[in-house]
């Protein structure tokens, strides 16, 4: 692991102008307010290392009154092939602020956008209008012709759920009619039951997909009814997998089958099909959540897939760079954040580790109601940003993350009963690791950020 900061995401503010319907401001647990210059001039000594800066977070930066003097002081410390970039929701953008960011030196403005109809736009994003965004979007691209820049590019980041997916290809034009070069999509992270039923992706792994409809093909074969809805699914689980900690049992050699309700010999039938194919998931380290397997009729994804493809085609022909999340999550779980050499500075100058523990929330994970609690290794305004990047426990956290040896709380077949994830505030996993993030879905391809 190259054991270096490259990269620093901060958040200037967590004031809003809007009060858009996904945003995690509704459920945060955590004190609003704005960086300080002092607090930002702290981090500058670290910029000459940089790859890249990313201005994100929860708030509007424009709302913060030093935003151009952040980015002019920004640009003056970072080594001339880094990237300085900013996110915004582009309500603020008048003729004088567009002049200012242009001159400024930014490399990248990404502007918010999550509907291409003023319906669908107007439903999600409170308190603003598509109108006002792309004549905003209009004013920056006349400043840059003004100034002979090529800079800021432009850039859109979008949200895919079921009630705007339908418009990404859409996007892709009205990027290429208003001189934007690239698009960045994302999927949803719910705050609420309302937004959880928002979601387009799946919640079984790819390989767990597979495996199961390789069971149910093989069952067809054999002129085997799987009927699985009949069975007790939590004792089904038990019996195929063994009992938490699943760390101990993945390797249990003898499944207990008379527990289940309706034991008979055609379930044990079913029983010796399963056994093959939770004996190659266990090969393959796989776990595989029955109950959601059952329940899983891959509709959304193909649907999705199919505009995903559609929207793809329209990026190439119009030389957009369109970035585009996964909808089966990733089996193998890594933490990009710490792969890529991420960290995160709130407000307050508190160092965070990444986008998913930057502050206190809630949301929903694979149909779950998560707590989140935010994690700090130290403050910019009392100890040098590279005396906290190299402390013991930073350092420690990145190795234990790198590992990645977390509990599979994403595809663990016990999470509906689990102590740890249903637990009000998140203690620990059952391998007995105190990060939340066996189930992050940053870490398996899910979501993405700038």
């Amino acid at each position: 692991m190259d054991d270096r900061p490259r990269k620093l995401n901060i958040e200037v503010t967590t004031r809003c102008n809007l009060n858009c319907v996904i945003c995690m401001r509704k459920v945060w647990k955590d004190d609003s307010g704005d960086m300080s210059l002092d607090t930002y001039k702290a981090m500058l000594p670290v910029f000459p290392e940089l790859e890249s800066v990313n201005i994100i977070g929860i708030g509007e930066p424009l709302l913060n009154e030093h935003i151009i003097e952040m980015i002019q002081l920004g640009k003056a410390n970072l080594p001339p092939t880094s990237r300085f970039s900013l996110t915004t929701n582009a309500t603020l953008i008048d003729d004088d602020m567009a002049n200012q960011l242009v001159a400024s030196g930014i490399d990248d403005t990404v502007v918010s956008i999550d509907g291409v109809t003023s319906e669908t736009f107007d439903d999600i994003r409170k308190d603003a209008t598509l109108n006002d965004i792309l004549r905003n979007i209009g004013r920056l691209n006349r400043a840059k012709a003004e100034l002979g820049s090529q800079l800021p590019r432009i850039g859109f980041e979008f949200v895919a759920m079921k009630s705007n997916i339908a418009e990404l290809p859409q996007l892709v034009d009205l990027a290429f009619e208003h001189g934007v070069s690239f698009i960045i999509v994302t999927n949803l992270l719910p705050h609420s039951p309302e937004m959880n039923e928002q979601i387009l992706y799946e919640i079984n792994s790819g390989q767990a997909i597979e495996l199961f409809n390789e069971a149910k093909a093989e069952a067809a074969r054999r002129k085997l009814d799987m009927a699985f809805e009949s069975l007790d699914v939590e004792n089904y689980a038990n019996a195929l997998f063994g009992v938490p900690p699943l760390k101990d049992k993945l390797r249990s050699s003898k499944p207990v089958r008379d527990r289940v309700v309706g034991y008979d010999d055609t379930m044990e039938r079913r029983f010796r099909l399963l056994d093959e194919i939770v004996s190659k998931a266990r090969s393959q380290n796989v776990l595989m959540n029955l109950k959601n397997l059952m329940q899983r009729d891959g509709t959304d994804i193909a649907r999705t897939a199919e505009i995903f493809s559609e929207a793809s085609a329209k990026a190439k022909e119009h030389n957009i760079d369109l970035d585009l999340p996964t909808l089966i999550p990733n089996t193998q779980r890594e933490c990009g954040f710490i792969r890529d050499g991420i960290a995160f500075v709130s407000w307050d100058g508190y160092v965070r580790p990444c986008n998913n523990l930057y502050h206190s929330y809630i949301c929903y994970v694979n149909n779950r109601e998560k707590s989140i609690t935010s994690v700090s290794f130290g403050n910019v305004l009392q100890r040098d940003f590279r005396e906290i990047w190299n402390s013991r426990e930073y350092r420690s956290f990145r190795k234990q993350v790198t590992k990645f040896d977390f509990a599979p709380c994403g595809d663990c077949p016990h999470a509906e009963g689990c102590f740890a994830l249903l637990a009000p505030v998140f203690r620990k996993d059952c391998y007995e690791y105190t990060q939340p993030c066996g189930d992050c879905p940053w870490a398996r391809g899910i979501l993405k950020c700038m």
